[in-house]
Parts: structure tokens; C-alpha cells; sequence
């Protein structure tokens, strides 16, 4: 809206110049519409949550769930899974394999494995 000093055109009247009326008159300004909120998208967190090994030796291959995940001293302090049951084997040559279901819950399972050698 355009407003000139003196007068209005839509009224044909003059403006009042007045400090006090002027303050007591109120534009609003239109703002624009806000965009729609985006959808809720799924936020994938960081894992967690695993199984901290210890394996001795530490060249033994480690298995979870029929996968191989790699030789142990290369796996770090957490090998982040998934909440819930696995399948965990620990083989190494010349060694008897270790085998275990384990249950990951929302904190790290500490597991700590020693192998034999096989007879």
C-alpha cells in the first residue's frame, strides 16, 4: 500500500500529519505464505550398540550370522549390530571354532574369546 503524504485517493480527504495519529495507525505487513513442513523422515542413528571382542589370537576371522565381518584385530573396539539374537563364530586354522547366539541389547555385549587348538 502506497500512502502520499497530503492525501488519500481512495478517501479524498487529507492525511493528518499528526505525530500522535500517525503512531496509532497500524500496517501490517502480509507475509508471505510458510511452505508446507516436510514430512517426517526416518532419521537412521548411529549404531550403538554390538559386541566388543577380545579374541585371542587375534587373527582368528570373525562370523556373524553366516557373514564374515573380518580378523578380529582389524574390527576395533565395536563391531556395531543390530539389536537382537546373532549367530557369532571365531575361527582360526589349527584351532577348534568357537560358536555362540548372542544377544545384543541397546548397550555393547562385551565378548571375550579364547581359541584352542584343535587336537
Amino acid at each position: 500500500m502506497l500512502l502520499m503524504a497530503g492525501t488519500c485517493a481512495c478517501a479524498r480527504a487529507p492525511v493528518s500529519r499528526d505525530v500522535e495519529a500517525l503512531a496509532a495507525l497500524r500496517v501490517e505487513a502480509i507475509r508471505p505464505p510458510m511452505p508446507p513442513a516436510p514430512r517426517a523422515m526416518r532419521v537412521e542413528r548411529p549404531v550403538t550398540t554390538g559386541l566388543r571382542l577380545d579374541v585371542m589370537p587375534d587373527g582368528a576371522r570373525v562370523f556373524v550370522d553366516g557373514r564374515a565381518m573380518g580378523l578380529a584385530r582389524h574390527l576395533g573396539t565395536l563391531l556395531p549390530l543390530s539389536p537382537g539374537v546373532h549367530q557369532v563364530s571365531v575361527r582360526l586354522e589349527g584351532h577348534a571354532t568357537w560358536r555362540a547366539e548372542v544377544m545384543v541389547g541397546d548397550r555393547p555385549e562385551p565378548i571375550q574369546v579364547t581359541l584352542t587348538a584343535a587336537p
